[in-house]
């Protein structure tokens, strides 16, 4: 079958992904920081104190595995299902929001957690069980769906909100990710779950589907030394995801701008992850996977030191911010893509779900050093430095990936 002929067999699938993941907590990383500068006038929490919501991160770190081992053992449909119907409770908790942080904790993290049973979690497993050829490009339209459609919505939000206030404007939101999510539930395809690897259609299908014990499929993870050196080397690239998601309207407005002018940022920022994106993924199609990922996470790091300088004009923060764009882009669409080309499709979600704890434990850690510096420095400047650093060792990692085609997969 041809490149593009796969993509058209397989608009239905991906259709659901692309829907379930834009209508999940890729998109709430980008409204996140919208709602930030007005929750903080509102109820007057310091900006330190509410950078502390990263730490929420660690409390999920327990709920990822389960819900990729169970999207492995149960399927995409059920576990898709239970997070679409419950995010619209979610965001209701939070319209009726006082002013005590740790409420807002609570709210967050269940959020958090609801979000990632409708995210790149689980809803990756529908491309990677259809696709092989294009399965970079794939990636890449699921993961630009939160960001085509955050686009647009990050200006009209800040104004809904300073038009109906915030406490509606959550409530209008969580119902349009509720509805848009049970719409892309109803996309998925009945044989989810079911659908063998593809690329090892030659073995017999107990071997390709989700027939092991979890303790037996674990141990086989943790016991690879490629399944570590991912891990460390995202969680290191990943230290810097709270500047683009509950900080970055107050990182953006810290280098002068008004919320307005920060929300204009933010739609050039989500101009280069849907770049970052598209890129990225035609790459992975094409070029070896180690090359690609180490150029595709090591150019935010020109972006965050431009925003560590005393420059702070509109245009090159706004250059800054694209080039941090890039890799928000990329990442999401790498870390489905290196586990569906290392380790076999019967325990995809159960690995993908340990490397989003790299990620979410680097978003909580990220958290802690956004606090520090905010508190001792009253700056984000010296995390920005700090940040360039660790996406440089991170992206270094990633080349020494195993670089050839026919490299045996774990599992």
């Amino acid at each position: 079958m041809s490149y593009l002929g796969e993509l058209r067999r397989n608009v239905r699938p991906l259709a659901a992904a692309s829907l379930g993941v834009g209508t999940s907590l890729p998109l709430f990383a980008y409204t996140n920081s919208i709602f930030a500068p007005h929750l903080i006038k509102a109820f007057g929490w310091s900006r330190a104190e509410f950078a502390l919501i990263g730490i929420t991160m660690l409390i999920m770190l327990p709920f990822l595995p389960i819900i990729g081992r169970w999207t492995d053992r149960f399927g995409v449909r059920r576990v898709a299902l239970i997070g679409s119907l419950l995010i619209l409770p979610g965001f209701i908790g939070y319209s009726l929001m006082g002013g005590n942080l740790y409420a807002y904790f609570a709210l967050f993290t269940f959020v958090l957690i609801i979000g990632s049973m409708t995210g790149t979690l689980v809803y990756t497993r529908v491309v990677a069980e259809n696709f092989t050829q294009a399965r970079g490009l794939a990636l890449t339209i699921v993961n630009c769906a939160p960001a085509a459609l955050a686009a647009p919505l990050l200006p009209l939000l800040n104004m809904l909100i300073l038009t109906i206030g915030w406490r509606l404007s959550y409530v209008l939101l969580g119902a349009l990710c509720c509805l848009c999510g049970l719409v892309a539930v109803a996309l998925v395809p009945k044989t989810s779950g079911q659908v063998i690897d593809r690329e090892a259609a030659s073995e017999p299908v107990a071997e390709t589907v989700a027939t092991g014990t979890s303790r037996d499929d674990y141990r086989l993870i943790l016991r690879s030394g490629l399944f570590w050196l991912i891990l460390v080397a995202t969680f290191l690239c990943l230290l810097q995801t709270q500047l683009h998601s509950s900080q970055m309207n107050l990182m953006l407005i810290d280098q002068g701008l008004t919320t307005q002018g920060a929300a204009n940022i933010a739609s050039i920022y989500v101009l280069g992850t849907l770049v970052g994106r598209v890129a990225c993924g035609l790459a992975l199609d094409r070029f070896s996977t180690p090359l690609v990922t180490f150029f595709s996470m090591i150019i935010p790091a020109i972006g965050f030191v431009i925003l560590g300088t005393s420059f702070d004009a509109f245009t090159v923060i706004a250059v800054a911010m694209f080039l941090v764009g890039l890799s928000v882009g990329a990442e999401t669409d790498i870390m489905p893509f290196i586990v569906a080309r290392y380790f076999k499709m019967r325990i995809y979600n159960t690995t993908l779900g340990l490397h989003m704890i790299a990620a979410f434990l680097a978003s909580a850690v990220g958290a802690l050093g956004v606090s520090y510096t905010l508190a001792r420095y009253d700056s984000f400047e010296p995390f920005l430095f700090v940040i360039a650093g660790s996406i440089v060792i991170g992206s270094t990692l990633f080349l020494l990936m195993p670089k050839a085609r026919d490299y045996p997969k774990i599992g």
